[in-house]
């Protein structure tokens, strides 16, 4: 979930959205992406999140190391006032 800087523009944050739906296809093992607006009309602390969803925690170690990860980081920095990292094993099989 990330809260962007008070007076980043819409266009400036729609880029972000756009960065990252462009990285559909660019990580092996990166198998499902979403993001989004808050869609609430009440102020919140987060206004904006996304969900990836990797093969393994070891694909996602490999991603938090790879440059497609760096790059989206030092792409946010400048305009994001907060955010929370959340990763979980979510074991779907049942």
């Amino acid at each position: 979930m990330y809260r962007f800087k008070e007076g980043v523009h819409d266009f400036r944050i729609d880029e972000h959205l756009g960065f990252i739906e462009g990285m559909r296809g660019q990580f092996d093992g990166l198998i499902d992406l979403q993001c989004g607006r808050d869609v609430r009309s009440d102020r919140r602390q987060y206004t904006h999140g996304f969900v990836m969803t990797f093969e393994s925690a070891e694909t996602l170690a490999a991603y938090n190391k790879a440059d497609l990860h760096t790059e989206l980081v030092q792409t946010f920095r400048d305009d994001v006032e907060d955010k929370v990292v959340f990763d979980s094993d979510m074991d779907t099989d049942d």
